[in-house]
């Protein structure tokens, strides 16, 4: 992160956990240290869901159903964060995609030049298992700027 550019842009990854606000937190804590922007992402990852419908372990109307629940959940939790920037004074961007998670954080770290990725923490032997450590893992393998792992 250079301190010399003319604007900071922070990104959170909003995923709902615990972690994540806790990386909200901080990440909004520096962006009003810095004088930064916080941007604030949220995917729903339909790249796994139609994995799942193809493998039959969903059905169309489930998936369906999921879907829009995920969607309405990820907007509470992008929601949430802008509260908490906002209550510092932090100007923040935020926005729900649907897609595949590692693809959209790619592009959209590269679009809005973002300077620090802050992400929650996780256990590396969960990384197999477990869709959203999956994601943070490959969020901290493919960054191009500095990566915050809040605890």
């Amino acid at each position: 992160m250079n301190p010399s550019l003319p604007s900071k842009r922070f990104l959170v990854f909003a995923d709902g956990t615990e972690a994540s606000f806790r990386a909200a937190d901080c990440a909004i804590e520096m962006a009003e240290a810095f004088h930064a922007t916080l941007i604030a992402i949220a995917v729903v990852d339909t790249e796994t869901l139609h994995q799942l419908l193809s493998a039959r372990i969903l059905v169309d109307a489930e998936m369906g159903e999921l879907e829009k629940d995920l969607h309405h959940n990820a907007q509470s939790h992008i929601q949430e964060i802008e509260s908490r920037a906002r209550k510092q004074g932090v100007p923040v961007e935020s926005m729900v995609f649907a897609g595949n998670t590692e693809t959209i954080l790619s592009r959209e770290i590269s679009r809005r030049r973002i300077d620090l990725i802050a992400i929650g923490s996780f256990q590396s032997n969960d990384v197999r298992h477990d869709l959203l450590s999956r994601h943070r893992q490959q969020i901290l393998d493919r960054a191009t700027c500095c990566v915050l792992v809040v605890k």
